[in-house]
């Protein structure tokens, strides 16, 4: 049985902080760009939501261990 880290915890710990922003950093970017644009419609919110949870999952598999 492998021995735990105490890196291994704050590591994992950062996880859901990391995914939490890089989704709501990306729907206050899709908020601004339908300001900007003055679309009427929350179409770039959606899509950049989209966008961001796609990223945030690419990234938590990417700190996966790969056992």
């Amino acid at each position: 049985m492998k021995e735990k880290n105490p890196n291994d915890y704050l590591k994992y710990s950062q996880l859901g902080l990391q995914l939490f922003l890089t989704i709501g950093i990306c729907g206050w970017l899709g908020y601004k760009m339908d300001e900007w644009w003055n679309s009427g419609k929350p179409l770039f919110i959606i899509l950049m939501i989209l966008v961001g949870t796609t990223g945030a999952i690419y990234m938590l598999y990417r700190s996966l261990p790969k056992d």
